[in-house]
């Protein structure tokens, strides 16, 4: 059986209008991603991801994160992230496991830019 078998999307694949890096931190176990974006759905989101590096490979790794959004009715929603990272030169894209606390599961990926502190989010929800 082929994965793609195995994991079915649901939906659409949904995308943040905007998003920007608004700070990377770094400490001697991996760096702190900050991101703030648009989206239609949720609204404004903050998202915060921790790298860590994979000891034997530095350019991947895995991560935990949260997110929270502000709809413009001014609904709150949170979610836990979770997922693995790879970096080709300066840019990093991350694969992510989503746990929204409106009950929705998502599968997203996130291409961050390090030259340019921008990021392009992209999600679906999936078939469980």
């Amino acid at each position: 059986m082929n994965i793609d078998q195995l994991m079915q999307f649901k939906s659409d694949t949904y995308c943040f209008d905007s998003a920007q890096v608004t700070s990377v931190c770094l400490s001697d176990k991996g760096a702190t991603i900050n991101i703030t974006g648009q989206q239609e759905d949720y609204g404004l989101i903050y998202l915060t991801y921790h790298l860590e590096e994979n000891p034997k490979h530095e350019t991947q790794g895995s991560f935990k994160g949260t997110a929270c959004g502000l709809s413009v009715e001014g609904k709150k929603t949170d979610a836990k992230l979770n997922g693995v990272w790879s970096r080709s030169g300066r840019s990093v894209t991350l694969y992510s496991l989503d746990d929204v606390s409106d009950g929705n599961l998502f599968f997203a990926i996130i291409k961050i830019n390090l030259v340019e502190e921008s990021a392009e989010i992209y999600f679906s929800s999936f078939v469980r």
